[in-house]
């Protein structure tokens, strides 16, 4: 029971509450009758007391005791342990037990909140509740019993809308049950998982659905009967609804029942957890049962995953089938490499297949799908479409593109990373000409594999693409936002993976590190020491040219040739001087005349050891004119040299990968081009120069040289004026002025590739996307095509039109102002006149034919009396001949008359095709009625051409200019009469034979027409007319003219025009005399045009090729040599 060892009970009538006598008797306990208790000394001592419930000394069996019970029910002994203090009777307590309040208790007064201060007032629908409650008497204590025992009550655990006191019964009630207590007296209504519902109702809003919630409710808790007689009052709680976790949704039976949080699954997503249902993930999200995720999972080629942003957006859509609006996330922005798939918006059933596709094989995209971009040009309806890729980008040549982004490069080729921090201007309109670009560090330079370099493509943001339409089927220009751009690495300068080969840097590899020095197209590695390579350099260069300036400039006014002295000894001879020539050293003589009598003489000795040590090479170099013919050694050296430098040019214009040996070759001919500065030692000491001051090198070569070349004729000129008192009567002016037209030729034909090379390479360009337009010749520099006004535009447009073009065309002009083209056209007229005379005798007679009007004597004149004389020397000589007396002359005869006129060699065929003209009667014979006819022509036209005529001659002498313009070339009358002669004897019709005499009457009208014409033309047109129509007789192998040479019958104009400028003409054929020309074109389109198309290209290549094959054919058709 209660109270161990007092149990006291006072209460007031009819109640449970204490009498107030309890405030003056604790627990109604008189301390006057207890020992010592009037004295103040009395003291009782209370230990090992056991109650079962409540007190286990001392119960008062009531509550809301007041006074001095109050007081010593909640008191705790002071001082020695006694209470009261000292001057009263006092108790003490010692070891005593119970089920609760050991020493002192009452009954059960009230249910209360345990730990009110943790007591949760919000709560998500659907949460248990988690109410702790306790029973406490009037001392506070928690009421329990001892042991295990538990209260035989429970406590209710009831949720109302308002008070649950004044709800009607079944009405207002959302929740009840009913909560055991533990044996420690705790009501854990949390451990009975009794969860929170929350009642909302449902209504349609303008097509949406709208849940509304009770704002408050009311959570009571009461105890289920009274305990120990004692009735107690509920515990209520106003509790507030929290709203939904976000990822939950509002789960309701029905429209107007009562409903809990409950989670969404994690493939789906919830807009708003209070008012809307989980929702289908879409097709291309990755949802967490909230939210649809702003990212994708890409699989790598290694199979990790790479995270793509995804945007987005939560909008109204219209549920067709309830004819509701309900907000849905859709997709409006997929990364690159992908597009953005999502139902047309007139037909628009299922938002949840929203995706992004991402661009097939051969495709790719750098640029972001975005549904708000004007134009919606990455954007498709169906996933079908989106598949065929026609608006993602096609794969750039060169590379392969897996699909989305991805765009990897083919062997030989690269596709780099986008990367905006590399974007630089190089150069602008302001900067200056000198700037330079400044390397970046190796490792940052994006390059290609074997020869292919990227600038790449930023990944732009939806707003930096908006405002730009679309284009189908991915075609954009190179410049566009977006597109992975693939450009050409020269030769061996990209190695891929970010690499530049050994030595280079810069846009596209395109640059040399410091220490390497760019030459023939490669990086070559410089000596440590440049100072020393450049101080070695200048002594080996200085040496080099004084022994050549020497050799080619000065060593004629020095030195007296042999052909020179051929030359001289002729003109001596012609003058009738026979004196012996001074053929002393030109050093010697000079010496001499100054007085240095000891110094010439040492010179001499010098002069003869080099004459004596070089003779065998200095016979074949200056060999007479026959030699030269029979061993051609200059125009074998100008072939070699112009192979050579062709050659020498393939390593810039075709950048490829060319075999050890060739490059190498390819570098040490570039000696030939005169380009000394492109071989590797040369290149490091100009490798510090900007690429405008290696332009005004290059450039200046040429007016320095030729100046160089002239200081000898100068010096000559000044000597000549001051002591021979005229400009040009030195001595040695004639070798010196010849000497200097030859070498100046010679060094602008070694000199012409370079120079043209250098001129035209400024306008030689490569776009390289971010980078700019950069040049070729030097990616450090903009390309000057994009600056007009700048220096180096404006001086490259000059040289290339003072080289490239002026020097072919100067040196045409100079060939002119020598009279070359006259020369040979004279030449070929000559050769053009002496065809056609000899032709025309071969048609008109023969030798035999010639021989016997040669016995015959003179032909018939204009009067009778010489016409008389002819018919009978005619007659006589018909006689002689008519050896069978039939009055008819064969071909038999006349042969034999001719062998008695001592004519060895007589043909028979020669004299049968002279009779056939005049045989009218076709009986293979002539009577004396055709032989007089015959002899007549003979003796005619024998002796208007004795077959040494020039054509200065012919061209005045109308009479033969017109037997040569009347003359029947084609043969015709002769081939009629040919054939007329075989029908007869193979007995024709006659009828056939007589139109083949119509035939012959009419080739003779013909003929006589051309003769009555030739009348009538002047001297001058009927030269014209007869030069035209043996180049028709010509084409149409008629007549022949032979190779023509230049062999000196052009006379001294001749010999002049090949001393001086015969380096460009002498070796070809008289009618090719400007083939040379031609030469110096075909080398400026192989050597420097050709770069500027398709460069490095398999196009190229065969543009090469074409252009090769194409002037080896001319070359044969044109037979210059």
């Amino acid at each position: 029971g209660s109270g161990g060892a007092f149990c006291s009970m006072n209460t007031l009538p009819n109640l449970l509450v204490c009498n107030p006598d309890l405030e003056q008797k604790p627990f109604m306990i008189d301390v006057q009758d207890l020992p010592g208790g009037a004295a103040g000394s009395g003291r009782v001592t209370l230990e090992d007391n056991y109650a079962s419930s409540g007190g286990g000394a001392l119960f008062v069996k009531c509550i809301i005791p007041g006074g001095s019970t109050k007081v010593m029910g909640g008191a705790t002994p002071v001082g020695d342990g006694f209470y009261p203090a000292a001057g009263f009777a006092r108790f003490a307590f010692s070891g005593n037990t119970a089920g609760y309040g050991s020493n002192t208790a009452t009954l059960p007064q009230e249910l209360v909140l345990h730990e009110p201060d943790t007591v949760q007032f919000e709560y998500r629908p659907g949460e248990p509740i988690t109410t702790k409650l306790h029973i406490s008497d009037s001392f506070g204590q928690q009421v329990k019993m001892d042991g295990t025992d538990r209260l035989p009550v429970t406590v209710s655990a009831r949720i109302c809308i308002g008070s649950c006191e004044s709800m009607v019964a079944g009405q207002g009630e959302v929740f009840n049950s009913a909560n055991e207590i533990d044996s420690d007296g705790l009501c854990d209504v949390g451990v009975q998982n009794k969860v929170l519902v929350w009642p909302a109702s449902q209504s349609t809003v303008s097509k949406r659905a709208v849940r509304t919630y009770q704002p408050l409710l009311t959570l009571q808790h009461a105890v289920s009967a009274p305990l120990q007689g004692v009735t107690m009052d509920p515990v209520q709680l106003n509790i507030s609804r929290l709203p939904c976790n976000d990822d939950e949704q509002f789960l309701q039976a029905s429209a107007s029942a009562t409903g809990v949080c409950e989670a969404c699954l994690e493939a789906e997503y919830i807009i708003d957890p209070d008012q809307s249902q989980c929702l289908e993930c879409p097709t291309g999200g990755i949802c967490n049962g909230s939210t649809v995720q702003d990212f994708l999972l890409e699989t790598q080629d290694d199979g990790s995953k790479l995270n793509l942003t995804i945007l987005w957006e939560i909008i109204p859509f219209n549920v067709v089938a309830s004819d509701t609006e309900e907000d849905r996330a859709r997709l409006i922005e997929c990364p690159a490499g992908y597009l953005l798939v999502r139902g047309d918006p007139l037909n628009d059933l299922r938002p949840q297949d929203d995706q992004c596709a991402k661009c097939p094989a051969t495709y790719y995209s750098t640029r972001i799908a975005s549904w708000n971009e004007i134009g919606q040009p990455l954007v498709d309806w169906k996933l079908a479409d989106a598949l065929t890729g026609d608006k993602c980008e096609d794969c750039e040549p060169g590379a392969v593109c897996t699909g989305g982004r991805s765009v990897e490069p083919k062997p030989g080729f690269y596709s780099g990373a986008p990367a905006a921090a590399r974007r630089r201007v190089l150069h602008n309109r302001t900067r200056p000409e000198s700037s330079r670009w400044e390397p970046e560090p190796h490792s940052n330079i994006d390059v290609g594999v074997f020869g292919w370099w990227s600038t790449g493509a930023l990944w732009e943001s939806s707003s930096a693409v908006r405002g730009r339409a679309g284009r189908k089927n991915g075609r954009r220009a190179a410049a566009a936002a977006g597109t992975v751009q693939v450009f050409r690495c020269p030769a061996d300068a990209c190695l891929g993976n970010g690499q530049c080969a050994d030595g280079r840097t810069g846009p596209v590899c395109g640059l040399c590190k410091k220490g390497y020095a760019m030459a023939q197209e490669r990086c070559e590695l410089c000596a440590e020491d440049v100072g020393t390579t450049i101080a070695i350099g200048a002594i080996v260069g200085l040496v080099i040219f004084s022994v050549g300036y020497y050799l080619v400039a000065w060593r004629a006014f020095f030195t007296e040739t042999p052909q020179e002295r051929h030359l001289v000894d002729k003109k001596r001879a012609s003058s009738g001087d026979h004196s012996a020539a001074d053929d002393r050293f030109v050093l010697v003589k000079m010496f001499e005349n100054w007085g240095w009598a000891t110094f010439a003489k040492r010179i001499s000795v010098y002069h003869r050891w080099f004459l004596n040590n070089t003779k065998t090479v200095r016979g074949m170099l200056t060999a007479n004119e026959a030699k030269k013919d029979n061993l051609p050694i200059q125009g074998l050296m100008k072939i070699l040299i112009g192979f050579y430098q062709v050659l020498s040019s393939f390593m810039t214009t075709f950048p490829i990968k060319w075999p050890e040996e060739q490059e190498n070759a390819m570098k040490f001919t570039k000696i030939l081009a005169f380009d000394v500065v492109a071989v590797p030692g040369p290149s490091c000491v100009v490798a510090q120069f900007s690429y405008q001051q290696k332009l005004l090198m290059y450039t200046m070569v040429p007016p320095a040289a030729l100046i160089a070349l002239v200081c000898p004729l100068m010096l000559c000129m000044v000597l000549g004026h001051f002591r021979h008192g005229g400009w040009k009567k030195h001595d040695r002016y004639e070798a010196v002025y010849a000497n200097t037209w030859q070498m100046s030729v010679f060094f602008l034909f070694l000199y012409y590739p370079t120079v043209s090379v250098a001129s035209l390479k400024s306008f030689s360009c490569q776009e390289l996307g971010a980078e700019g337009n950069l040049l070729q010749a030097d990616f450090s520099v903009a390309c000057p095509i994009d600056n007009p006004l700048s220096f180096l535009f404006i001086y490259s447009a000059i040289v290339t039109v003072l080289y490239p073009i002026g020097i072919p065309v100067g040196l045409y002009f100079a060939m002119r102002s020598y009279g070359i083209p006259q020369m040979a056209a004279a030449q070929r007229r000559q050769a053009i006149s002496a065809s056609l005379i000899s032709t025309f005798k071969r048609h008109t007679s023969s030798s035999e034919m010639e021989h016997l009007s040669n016995y015959l004597g003179q032909g018939p004149g204009d009067d009778a009396k010489s016409q008389a004389k002819f018919k009978k020397r005619c007659r006589m000589l018909f006689k002689n001949m008519d050896e069978d007396g039939s009055r008819t002359l064969s071909a038999e005869e006349i042969a034999h008359q001719l062998a008695k006129l001592d004519m060895a060699k007589i043909e028979i065929r020669a004299l049968e095709k002279m009779m056939m003209t005049y045989d009218t009667d076709l009986t293979g014979e002539l009577s004396m009625e055709e032989f007089e006819p015959m002899m007549a022509d003979l003796l005619a036209t024998s002796s208007k051409f004795d077959g040494l005529e020039t054509w200065d001659q012919v061209a005045v002498n109308e009479t033969q200019m017109r037997l040569l313009f009347s003359h029947d070339w084609m043969q015709q009358e002769e081939a009629y009469h040919r054939l007329q002669t075989k029908m007869v004897r193979e007995g024709e019709k006659q009828q056939l034979v007589d139109k083949i005499g119509v035939e012959i009457q009419k080739s003779r009208q013909t003929m006589h027409d051309k003769a009555l014409e030739a009348d009538s033309l002047s001297k001058s047109v009927l030269r014209n007319r007869l030069l035209f129509l043996a180049d028709q007789l010509i084409n149409k192998g008629i007549i022949s003219v032979p190779q023509l040479s230049w062999d000196g019958s052009g006379g001294e104009k001749e010999d002049l025009a090949r001393l001086h400028v015969g380096f460009l003409f002498k070796n070809y054929e008289v009618t090719k005399w400007q083939f040379e020309i031609l030469e110096m074109w075909r080398k400026l389109l192989t050597t420097s045009v050709l770069v500027f198309f398709y460069k490095g290209s398999i196009l190229q290549l065969a543009g090469g090729f074409f252009l090769m094959f194409f002037f080896l054919v001319l070359t044969m058709r044109m037979r210059p040599f």
